[in-house]
C-alpha cells in the first residue's frame, strides 16, 4: 500500500505540473495575441505591471531566512526556459518515486 505521505508527494509534484503547464499555455497565448512581441511592462514612473519576478531566498545559518529578495522584469525567454525546465525536473521526480513504489519500497 502507499503511504500518505508519497500519495501526498505525488499530488503534489502532479498539482506543480499542471500548474506550470498552465503558465506556460497562458504566456504563450498572451505573446500570441500580443503579436510575439512581449510588451513594456515597466512604466515611466517604474512601476512594474505583470512583469515576471521570481523569489530568491537568503539563507542564514544554513537555513532558508525569512528574507528574501524579488528580481523583476525577467525575459519571456529566460522565464520559459525556467518553467520547461522546472517541469522536466518534476516529471524526473514523479518518475522516480513511482519507480520506487512501483517496486515496494514506499517508506511505511
Amino acid at each position: 500500500m502507499i503511504s500518505k505521505e508519497d500519495a501526498r508527494l505525488l499530488y503534489n509534484l502532479h498539482s506543480q505540473i499542471e500548474t506550470t503547464q498552465t503558465i506556460i499555455s497562458d504566456l504563450e497565448e498572451f505573446v500570441k495575441q500580443q503579436g510575439e512581441k512581449v510588451p513594456d511592462i515597466i512604466d515611466k514612473n517604474y512601476n512594474t505591471y505583470g512583469s515576471i519576478s521570481i523569489d530568491i531566498p537568503y539563507f542564514e545559518s544554513g537555513k532558508f531566512s525569512k528574507r528574501g529578495a524579488r528580481v523583476y522584469n525577467i525575459s519571456y525567454n529566460a522565464a520559459m526556459r525556467v518553467l520547461k525546465n522546472h517541469i522536466r525536473n518534476l516529471k524526473k521526480q514523479v518518475k522516480a518515486l513511482s519507480d520506487r513504489l512501483e517496486k515496494g519500497d514506499n517508506n511505511d
